[in-house]
């Protein structure tokens, strides 16, 4: 069981050493997959002995901890530099899902092989876990912000986009179309299709629907008390 530990010091020199390690372990999870590789294989192929790589991640779960990290910093990266200024909901959303799955795209083996944990609150790597909620709230934050300018559905609509996008990437992890040509096209369609159903979800009717979702959001434990 993964556990939140209290790590080194940071130093520019541990910073390398834990780039270097989380290098070495994607590496080798790409070329052997996750269970097949150990902290040892990790620890060779970093030019670290196996104590200095326990040093920085004490299990193979802390490093895919640190990997989710990287990729939340690279999604809002890319995110940030490929959104047109002034773009409309449909163009913002289409770069968030794209951008994602080609974060994505050289890790499906990995991702499909952890995919019986991350449903599964219980356990650390699960998105829905306690361990994962930093990680999760920046990615929810990242989905919201698509829906800028509209007070009172923002975190709603967000949060419903993120639940999407989750189901859109269990599809793209397991899609043998060429170069994921299924999934991708089908972001596209999801894209067109929030723009499309946003006046309908602005409408008295809907807010009684909407209020439901988050209820049952908070319960839990993916949505704040309020809306933005």
């Amino acid at each position: 069981m993964f556990k939140k530990k209290r790590g080194p010091k940071r130093t520019p020199k541990g910073e390398e050493t834990r780039r270097r390690a989380l290098v070495a372990a994607l590496t080798l999870f790409r070329r052997k997959g996750f269970h097949a590789t150990t902290m040892r294989d990790i620890a060779r192929q970093a030019g670290l002995s196996l104590g200095a790589a326990y040093h920085y991640f004490p299990s193979k779960d802390a490093l895919v901890m640190a990997y989710y990290e990287w990729l939340q910093d690279e999604h809002e990266r890319r995110v940030r530099e490929e959104t047109p200024e002034g773009a409309d909901l449909g163009t913002r959303m289409r770069v968030l899902l794209r951008t994602k799955l080609d974060l994505l795209a050289p890790d499906r083996k990995i991702l499909a092989a952890l995919f019986g944990n991350l449903g599964d609150p219980a356990h650390p790597l699960s998105v829905f876990s306690r361990q994962t909620a930093r990680v999760r709230q920046r990615s929810i934050a990242l989905f919201e912000a698509a829906f800028q300018g509209m007070p009172g559905l923002q975190k709603s609509l967000g949060l419903l986009a993120w639940l999407f996008h989750l189901a859109l990437i269990l599809l793209f992890l397991h899609d043998r179309s060429r170069g994921q040509a299924r999934s991708r096209e089908l972001a596209d369609e999801m894209a067109t299709m929030a723009a499309g159903a946003l006046p309908m979800l602005a409408m008295p009717f809907a807010a009684t629907a909407i209020a439901r979702f988050m209820e049952l959001a908070r319960g839990m434990g993916l949505s704040g008390k309020g809306e933005s």
